[in-house]
This record gives C-alpha cells, sequence and structure tokens, in this order.
C-alpha cells in the first residue's frame, strides 16, 4: 500500500488500520512520519505537486490510499487546486502509468450540503473554497476512471478520533477549563461525526474492492447537536454550558472576521453548523460489508479523553488536524460569563 499524508491525522489511522492487518505500507507526506510510525513502514519525504517524487512512491504499488488536502482551517487560497486537485492528478497519473489495482481516493462531505440525508449520488453543492477544490478533485477521479483506472471516491463526515486537534483542540480546551460553548442558533439540527477507525476500516475495504463506488460514511448513531454536546458536557463535568447565539447576526460577524483574518473558523463551519448533516451509510453497507463501530457521543467521549490524555505533550509538527490551532479573537468568548 501507498497511503499519501500518511503523516496526518486521517492517515496516521490509516497507516495503524494496514499494519494491523499485516501489509507492507509506504507512506508519502510532506511532513515528517510521527514518532509511533518510526521502523515500520517504508517513508518519502516530498510535496504532492512533486510529480516526479509522486511517481517514485507509485513504482511497485498494488493499492493507494490517498489522504493528502489542505484542509479549511488552512485557509490556503489558491494552495486547495493545487494540492487537491493537481496534487489528486499526480497520484492518479502516477497510478495509472504503474498499473496500480486501485485508488481510494477520500473527498469530503463538503461537496455535497443539502438537505439530508444525502446520498452518494445527489448533486453537488460545495460550500467554501476548500469544497470546490475537493469537488474539483472528484472530477479528476472522473477522468481517470474513464480512462480505465479503478478509483473509489470515499466522502466522510467530520472525522474525530486519537490525536484529533485543529479546531476541535480549542473545543475540547474550552470544556477541559469549564468554559462556555458556543453554538449558532437553538442546535437541534442533526450533525453526524466519524471516527478516524471507522474511516480506516472503510478505506481498507474499499482497496480490496474491484469497481469503481462512491461510498458517504458517518457515524453508527447520533441525536440533535444539542443532546449530543450535552451529554460530552455531562460526561466532562467541568461546568461548561450551551450556549445559543443568534444565527443570522453571528454568521455576519463570523464572515467578517474570517475576512479579517481574526478568526480560525472557514465558510465551512460558518455556515453549515446549524443546519442538519447526515449520511444513512447504506451504500458502503450494501457494497462493502461495512458498518461503523461508534456513534457520535463514543466518539466525542475517545476524542475529549485523547485530548486530555495528551495536551501536555501536543504534537508541534504534522498536519493541520494534528496541531493545536491558535484561536483569534474567538479567545475573548471564554472572557464572556
Amino acid at each position: 500500500y501507498l497511503v499519501t499524508g500518511g503523516s496526518g491525522f486521517c492517515g496516521v489511522e490509516i497507516v495503524k488500520f494496514l499494519l494491523h492487518k499485516k501489509e507492507k505500507v509506504r507512506v508519502l507526506d510532506i511532513e515528517p512520519l510521527p514518532e509511533e510510525l518510526r521502523g515500520k513502514v517504508e517513508f518519502i519525504q516530498a510535496d504532492i505537486r512533486d510529480k516526479k517524487k509522486v511517481d517514485e512512491a507509485c513504482k511497485n504499488i498494488d493499492r493507494i490510499i490517498h489522504t493528502v488536502a489542505k484542509v479549511p482551517i488552512s485557509k490556503a487560497g489558491k494552495e486547495f487546486w493545487g494540492v487537491n486537485v493537481e496534487g489528486t492528478r499526480n497520484v492518479l497519473e502516477a497510478a495509472l502509468k504503474n498499473k496500480v489495482k486501485k485508488v481510494v481516493h477520500i473527498s469530503t462531505s463538503a461537496v455535497q450540503f443539502l438537505p439530508s440525508p444525502v446520498d452518494e449520488y445527489a448533486p453537488y453543492k460545495p460550500i467554501g473554497d476548500y469544497a470546490k477544490s475537493k469537488l474539483d478533485g472528484e472530477l479528476v477521479c472522473r477522468e481517470y476512471i474513464k480512462k480505465g483506472l479503478d478509483v473509489d471516491i470515499i466522502r466522510p463526515r467530520t472525522v474525530l478520533g486519537t490525536g484529533r486537534l485543529g479546531i476541535f483542540d480549542i473545543f475540547f480546551g474550552w470544556i477541559s477549563k469549564g468554559k462556555n460553548i458556543y453554538i449558532l442558533g437553538n442546535g437541534k439540527n442533526k450533525i453526524q461525526f466519524l471516527h478516524s477507525e471507522d474511516l480506516a476500516s472503510c478505506c481498507y475495504l474499499s482497496s480490496l474492492k474491484k469497481g469503481s463506488n462512491i461510498f458517504n460514511i458517518g457515524s453508527k448513531d447520533f441525536s440533535s447537536l444539542r443532546e449530543d454536546l450535552q451529554w460530552l458536557l455531562n460526561y466532562a463535568d467541568t461546568g461548561s454550558k450551551i450556549i445559543s447565539m443568534p444565527t443570522n447576526f453571528s454568521i455576519m460577524i463570523l464572515k467578517l472576521l474570517d475576512v479579517l483574518h481574526l478568526s480560525p473558523l472557514a465558510s465551512w463551519h460558518y455556515l453549515t453548523f446549524h443546519k442538519d448533516f447526515y449520511f444513512t451509510n447504506e451504500r458502503a453497507k450494501k457494497v462493502l460489508g461495512w458498518k461503523p463501530r461508534y456513534g457520535n457521543r463514543e466518539i466525542f467521549k475517545i476524542s475529549y479523553d485523547s485530548y486530555l490524555k495528551n495536551k501536555s505533550r501536543m504534537n508541534k509538527y504534522g498536519t493541520s488536524h494534528r496541531k493545536p490551532l491558535k484561536q483569534g479573537i474567538l479567545k475573548l468568548l471564554k472572557l464572556l460569563p
């Protein structure tokens, strides 16, 4: 196997899953390998935009799981397309050249922000530049499927699990200190998450299945955002409370702060998290025999416990989801009663 982005949050979980299955793994990433993987995999340190290095990484490879992406909090501008589209093209071209049996491309649920539940063949409706670039990445996959390459596209809901930081570093940090948690609207909307182990198991099953498919995947079960979040606050027992913010006014302010580069939140966060967004998992269950192990609440618990256990030695390297995030002006919310 080749895992692109194997030093990132999702990539690490996928590599660990493959190693557990006794598979031989090569990793390509611009970031160094985390300590937990060193000596266990072959490693090529390179940028996904480097065609020569990508081609080298694909030699003598049977299957590829492509996780590399610039994520929303990176606010990467034109780099979204350089990495998420042209980087994907480099991988697929090298896979075709080297006669790779299967490519599993990890896309995003953000390409289809539609009334839920959303199925695999609903229309595209991307929110923000990140989602638009990932949509274009999917279109590149479709190009190579027509050329004869076997490619699956997996669209996961927001992925959490052991070691997840990024925007959730702020969220878990505030809870651990007993600070209030602010949401847009009343929180009665249903938002589904996904555990990184369930993503890894789906990628593995997908990599073994002949024929190109698309799979929308999310957690086993979930309630409303307010109910699931209140469950976590009760579990944490730090005194944190949920505070509802007026939706339209808050979106206007967050959009302004985003434009002024004063907030870590991107359009994907403040334009979607007050609405329903979930999948049924039916296609992955039927075609792959995949079943998620974790529901939202267990995912929250595992992720929060991991944060508490490791906050004193947080990773200072790696991709966006493995790093603590600068809070910007949002840290002022901690001062509110």
